[in-house]
């Protein structure tokens, strides 16, 4: 019995030896594999992250064309309109050159008489001459009595009730 015992012994031994091993070789496998796992999911990330700034840069480098393309249309566009060109559209418009100041007649509106030393002169756009001239004494009350009338014009024009 004890020779039988012997020769199983070493097989036994064996057999213990590869459960060990087993498991081991198990434990690297799900080691690795959980690493493969890792890089990949890091890999990927890193794709996504270079084909967004890839992607960034692109726009950017579309936008700062476009610019240089916008700039070079105004530049055209200043070189095509030039001064004489203008001066002929806007006469063609109906514009002419400003000869002078034109006074427009407004009925009650009160002046600045302080800095003409009180008196005020009104012209007309038909006589273009001074038609009168008035001493204000009262110029705060004028004022008020003035843009109440423009008001209540507005409204009037607006169709509006006050």
């Amino acid at each position: 019995m004890a020779s039988s015992q012997m020769r199983s012994l070493p097989h036994r031994l064996g057999r213990g030896a590869w459960r060990l091993e087993a498991k081991a070789t198990a434990w690297i496998l799900l080691v690795l594999t959980l690493l493969g796992l890792l890089g990949w999911l890091c890999l990927t990330q890193a794709s996504q992250v270079s084909t967004a700034r890839y992607r960034l840069w692109e726009k950017e480098t579309g936008k700062a064309r476009l610019q240089r393309q916008n700039a070079e249309l105004l530049a055209e566009i200043a070189e095509m309109l030039s001064v004489a060109r203008l001066e002929t559209k806007a006469r063609d418009a109906g514009y002419t050159f400003a000869e002078g100041p034109r006074y427009l007649y407004v009925l009650d509106y009160p002046t600045d008489s302080a800095s003409r030393g009180g008196l005020a002169a009104v012209a007309r756009p038909v006589e273009g001459t001074v038609v009168s001239l008035e001493e204000h004494e009262d110029k705060s009350l004028s004022v008020t009595r003035w843009w109440k009338k423009v008001i209540s014009q507005f409204t009037a024009w607006a169709g509006a009730q006050p």
